[in-house]
């Protein structure tokens, strides 16, 4: 089997560079430690052949687990006397258990390499975080970016009191000045219910007075006609028809027509 060969870590962000087994990658509030890296191994047929196999071992030493951690490991080598380089991103999965390290063991035979490793030695591995995620945070490795969900989920849920309260608070001003617009309509309502009343009460006053005059005039119309219907029978009771000036015949007429003659 060969060796483990040297390891270089550079991280994106956070400037950290170790060399040898172990690699120690800074994530949240604690780290990863990757140890027993190892890229082309000897192949169990024997022969002298090789296989591209990429192996680790990693430790979760964050207060955490990840559903996803992105890793690029780029190994470079000589094959036949000649230099060359290979890169594999490798995506993990870590779990976390209070009390304890969790570990997980990582191999993949790097299907594209196969057959094309023969003759080859690694001899410098480098890794580097690219992405990381979990419940809480999203960790760009090549930005150093962090974006802590939590916290904003926090401020969206702030952000949304204070625009319901803002709301709550535009719906009681409007709800206020409706309230008094309304106070102010049924007050001029009133106001020009009273006033057409007043009106109203006025105008019957003023109609029951005219029909009083009117009645009264009426009545005194009728009081002179009586009286001079009475005039004209007692003046042409007692006289022919015959004798009967023109004017007295018909003063006589006029009160037959009105039921005046003879008087009642």
């Amino acid at each position: 089997m060969l060796a483990p060969m040297r390891l270089v870590l550079l991280v994106a962000s956070f400037s950290v560079v170790a060399y040898g087994d172990d690699i120690t990658i800074p994530l949240g509030e604690g780290s990863i430690l990757i140890e027993g890296a190892r890229f082309i191994r000897e192949s169990l047929a024997g022969g002298g052949s090789l296989v591209p196999e990429l192996s680790f071992t990693v430790i979760n030493q964050t207060s955490s687990p990840w559903k996803a951690v992105k890793l690029q490991f780029d190994m470079g080598g000589i094959c036949n006397g000649e230099p060359r380089q290979w890169s594999r991103i490798v995506v993990i999965v870590l779990g976390w258990m209070s009390g304890t390290q969790w570990t997980k063991e990582y191999k993949e035979t790097i299907i594209p390499l196969v057959g094309r490793v023969d003759g080859c030695r690694t001899e410098i591995i480098r890794a580097r975080l690219l992405q990381a995620d979990n419940s809480s945070v999203h960790i760009d490795g090549v930005t150093g970016e962090q974006v802590d969900f939590e916290k904003q989920l926090l401020e969206i849920e702030q952000r949304r009191e204070a625009e319901a309260a803002a709301r709550a608070e535009q719906e009681r001003i409007v709800a206020e000045a409706q309230a008094k617009k309304d106070a102010a309509d049924e007050a001029r309502r009133k106001r020009l219910a009273a006033e057409q009343k007043r009106k109203d009460a006025e105008a019957q006053t003023r109609y029951a007075k005219i029909k009083a005059e009117e009645d009264a005039r009426a009545a005194e119309e009728r009081r002179k006609i009586r009286a001079a219907c009475t005039a004209i029978y007692k003046n042409t009771v007692d006289k022919k028809i015959s004798d009967l000036t023109v004017g007295e015949e018909q003063q006589v007429r006029a009160c037959q027509a009105l039921g005046l003659y003879p008087p009642n």
